[in-house]
C-alpha cells in the first residue's frame, strides 16, 4: 500500500452547526465545505494546510463527541489497499463505505488501538 497524502483529521461532535461556529468564530477557521445530510463540515486554516472534519455522530458505537481524532490516509484504491492493509495484520473495522460521488472510506486500527481511516477520493 501507498499513500497518497495525509490532508485530513476528523472529530466526532454531538451538534455540527455548533462546532462549525465554534471553529469559524473562536479559532477563526474557514468553512470549506459542509454537508448536511450526512452530518460533515471541514475547515482549514486561512492559509491552507490540512482539513479538519467534523463529523456529528450518535454516542454509541466507536466515537463519541470530545474523545477522539481521526487521522485519514488517502490512497488510489481502497479496495486493494484494504485487503494488503489486513494481510499485513491491521484491522479493518466494518466494510468500505461509499459517499456516492465523493469518497469511499475504510476504518481501521493499527497495534494500539489508535482508529485511522483510508480514504479513496471519488470527485474530482
Amino acid at each position: 500500500m501507498r499513500t497518497k497524502t495525509m490532508s485530513l483529521a476528523w472529530i466526532a461532535v454531538k451538534n455540527l452547526k455548533q462546532a462549525i461556529k465554534f471553529y469559524t468564530e473562536v479559532l477563526g477557521m474557514k468553512l470549506m465545505e459542509t454537508h448536511e445530510q450526512f452530518g460533515w463540515a471541514e475547515l482549514q486554516g486561512h492559509d491552507g494546510g490540512a482539513r479538519l472534519g467534523i463529523a456529528q455522530l450518535p454516542d454509541e458505537g466507536h466515537f463519541k463527541a470530545g474523545q477522539n481524532a481521526v487521522v485519514t490516509f488517502t490512497v488510489e484504491n481502497i479496495e486493494k489497499a484494504t485487503t494488503e492493509l489486513t494481510t499485513k495484520g491491521a484491522t479493518c473495522i466494518g466494510s468500505v463505505q461509499e459517499i456516492p460521488g465523493h469518497a469511499k472510506l475504510q476504518m481501521a486500527v493499527d497495534a494500539d488501538g489508535n482508529h485511522f481511516q483510508l480514504v479513496q477520493i471519488l470527485s474530482k
